[in-house]
């Protein structure tokens, strides 16, 4: 128990900057450039000081708490700093379409977890790897992130950040594997500061109301009931149904579901209970 403040500045003397809540790897690197190995020596600065040089009230009330001033509501210590949505593919791929069509994917699930917790992102970060175990094949792996002008967790906005850093990393020629999108800087969805150049907030609202419709009618109906149409795969002979993402992912490895799928109830053997009578 923490009960008095020698016993919070022990503790603080012990913590490494880059260990405390609330502190990414960025500011943690620009603490240490400024002297702030530890929570302590962050934590002995003037307040003026901590909003001169962030200019974040997140940073200020890390700062605070680190101080003892409860300054964080409980829910907020409960949502997650960063989500991640990452797949193995269904095989190796090697067209830019295809996979533009996961990255979508993956881009709008990580959107569909900001709008559950009611937070929104200011980053999105996009990865790519080939097969570590196909030492027959060439090897590449690359990650790249995008900062968002605007925060946000509405679906059509991540998908097209995350499809931009794809432009970025994607090369030609290699197969691919496995791949993920991961969105960053998450904060409260309300209030959320607006910038001059980008979504006025009539927009913003706009966008809000087509994210709410649509998760309640894949809540109602079923996921992928309504998806944006960069989350479609097609077929390459252009005929048939288009593949869904959940049989277009690898899980060879997928406990079955006989309380949800008809195809995987359980079978009684007959024969074998003619045997024991």
């Amino acid at each position: 128990m923490i009960d008095t403040d020698y016993k919070r500045e022990k503790a603080l003397e012990w913590c490494p900057i880059e260990d405390v809540w609330g502190i990414g790897r960025r500011y943690a690197a620009k603490l240490q450039s400024l002297g702030c190995k530890t929570a302590l020596d962050f934590a002995k600065h003037h307040k003026d000081w901590v909003r001169q040089t962030f200019n974040n009230i997140n940073i200020v009330r890390t700062w605070q708490e680190l101080n003892g001033e409860n300054a964080v509501p409980n829910e907020e210590l409960a949502k997650k700093k960063s989500i991640c949505t990452s797949r193995s593919f269904n095989g190796m791929i090697s067209d830019k379409d295809t996979l533009r069509t996961h990255i979508a994917n993956y881009a709008a699930r990580c959107a569909e977890k900001l709008r559950a917790q009611k937070t929104a992102a200011t980053t999105v970060g996009v990865f790519v790897n080939t097969n570590a175990f196909r030492e027959d094949l060439a090897q590449y792996w690359n990650f790249q992130e995008l900062r968002l002008v605007t925060p946000t967790s509405s679906t059509i906005p991540i998908v097209q950040a995350a499809h931009d850093v794809l432009d970025r990393i994607f090369i030609q020629g290699y197969q691919y594997k496995k791949a993920g999108v991961i969105v960053m800087g998450i904060s409260p969805d309300s209030p959320i500061q607006q910038d001059l150049f980008d979504l006025n907030a009539e927009q913003i609202q706009k966008m809000r109301r087509l994210d709410e419709v649509i998760d309640r009618i894949n809540r109602m109906h079923g996921s992928e009931t309504i998806v944006i149409g960069a989350q479609q795969y097609t077929q390459k002979n252009g005929k048939g149904k288009a593949e869904v993402f959940a049989n277009a992912i690898k899980h060879d490895f997928r406990s079955p579901s006989p309380t949800t799928r008809w195809g995987e109830i359980m079978k009684l053997n007959a024969n074998a209970k003619k045997k024991e009578k």
